[in-house]
């Protein structure tokens, strides 16, 4: 599979055109997107399967160019990654189309949600681990933006990674009237507002996410929801339901990462680690001490004499 949607997935009726890109030999199409069409292919020097994704229309201005720049960048710097999806390499056809290729993956979350929603220990474990990769992100500058099911993908090996940076932004180089094509199901109220992106819109993004991996459908949406701007608020001022059979402490959480105060939202790093339990489990190496009456510093625990781990002391 691809990091196309599944709603945007090759429909019979689509002329197949075939691009020439060099290194790449037997394409074949796998999805189209509103920007690119992403092919199945053969890369020939290195002996392995590829998913190249070639922009549809050609980089005949200037912004079209600085869009594929900036999709490349921040695809190159979170490719590193071990939950971002791999890419190989970037470059133009002789024709004018710009492409990407990258990892060749099996499926998508997109694709799980409707045969098999998660249940709550595998949503934090694939929350954990594309809240790092946010985290990894994040720290190097680059902003996702379209954090949904369809762009989390499965490897060959059943890992999870983040994919598809078509909207993805460098921090230090945002542009405050870029065009926005959001998926208003997992788009955080800041987007509709026309705001200059935020890490906290991430979050949001895979809070709202991790929500409809374990109930089969986003957060406060309903079927053949086709919403206006107006509708969107009233959305946004509905309380997250709850999920029945998954721990209040997981509902809370995922409640926290989509609240409509981006300060009130846990970082990705927060996130990831609440997700693994890291400040909701006890430490254990506390449990080898003991605290003696009157609050003095605790002493550990005596080892059996007979404790051959233990080391034994010397005495002159």
């Amino acid at each position: 599979m691809s990091d196309v949607p599944a709603t945007e997935q090759i429909a019979a009726d689509r002329p197949v055109w075939s691009p020439a890109v060099p290194g790449l030999a037997d394409l074949s199409v796998i999805a189209y997107g509103g920007y690119a069409t992403v092919y199945r292919a053969r890369q020939v020097s290195a002996f392995r399967e590829v998913a190249v994704k070639v922009e549809n229309r050609t980089l005949d201005n200037e912004k079209d160019q600085r869009r594929f720049l900036r999709e490349a960048s921040a695809a190159g710097r979170m490719s590193s990654h071990p939950h971002v999806v791999d890419l190989y390499d970037v470059g133009v056809t002789p024709d004018g189309h710009p492409y990407m290729i990258m990892e060749l993956c099996v499926g998508s979350y997109a694709d799980r949600m409707k045969s098999q929603p998660l249940g709550a220990d595998e949503a934090r474990a694939v929350g954990a681990k594309i809240a790092d990769a946010l985290a990894d992100a994040h720290q190097e500058g680059v902003l996702h933006r379209d954090v949904k099911p369809a762009n989390i993908l499965v490897t060959r090996f059943g890992e999870p990674v983040l994919a598809d940076f078509g909207l993805a932004v460098l921090a230090e180089g945002r542009e405050a009237s870029m065009t926005l094509d959001l998926t208003p199901a997992y788009a955080a109220p800041e987007m509709f507002q026309y705001h200059r992106p935020e890490p906290a819109s991430d979050v949001y993004g895979l809070c709202a996410t991790l929500f409809a991996l374990m109930c089969g459908r986003p957060p406060r949406w309903r079927e053949n929801y086709n919403p206006t701007l107006a509708s969107l608020v009233d959305m946004f001022a509905e309380r997250v339901p709850d999920l029945p059979g998954v721990p209040p402490e997981l509902t809370a959480l995922l409640r926290r990462g989509m609240s409509n105060e981006l300060a009130a939202r846990p970082t990705a790093a927060q996130l990831r680690d609440e997700l693994l339990g890291v400040h909701r489990d006890p430490d254990p190496t506390m449990l080898l001490w003991s605290a003696p009456p009157g609050g003095a510093m605790p002493s550990p625990r005596p080892a059996p004499a007979d404790d051959p781990t233990q080391p034994t002391q010397r005495t002159s």
